[in-house]
């Protein structure tokens, strides 16, 4: 669980100050029965090996040849493609609530709906829907790939691998 570990503290949406904008994730008894009174989760695996951008026009960019990022070089593409993951699950759960279902999205890293700045930092609970990430709530991503038989590489060196959740009742 790297991620909890590093943002620990550090953004609204990580522990400990995930629980008090959600505090059905205060114990993992809670978040356990908070989990299973879902009826279905629908993983998202996510995968890029750097050679595109996950917001791009190719009409606009097809005189550019894309190079294949390696190793800490998709790094940077870990940013922008997690900023696109917020946007693509707030619309998938949208979609769901509209047509009556009970939904909750949960996303990888930190939550990034309100872009670089979260006007709530300093100021739990987040006030904007903001989702959780699988690792802040105690869901071992690493296992659950394995589990699903779902190959990744750790530490990423040519294939970046990320994963969202959607619960659905």
């Amino acid at each position: 669980m790297w991620f909890v570990l590093n943002k620990f503290n550090r953004a609204i949406l990580c522990p400990p100050l995930l629980f008090q904008t959600y505090p059905q994730f205060s114990t993992f008894e809670s978040t356990r029965q908070f989990i299973n009174s879902f009826n279905k989760a629908v993983v998202f695996i996510w995968k890029n090996d750097g050679t595109k951008s996950w917001k791009i026009n190719k009409e606009e960019l097809k005189h550019i040849e894309f190079k294949k990022k390696i190793g800490k070089q998709l790094k940077g593409t870990e940013a922008g493609q997690s900023r696109e993951l917020c946007r693509l699950m707030k619309s998938y759960r949208s979609t769901f609530k509209k047509e009556g279902h009970k939904v909750f999205s949960l996303i990888p890293g930190h939550c990034d709906l309100c872009g670089f700045k979260c006007p709530n930092r300093s100021n739990p609970p987040c006030k904007r829907n903001g989702m959780p990430s699988l690792e802040a709530i105690g869901i071992d991503v690493y296992k659950l790939l394995d589990n699903l038989k779902v190959p990744y590489e750790y530490p990423v060196e040519n294939i970046l691998t990320n994963v969202t959740m959607l619960l659905i009742k």
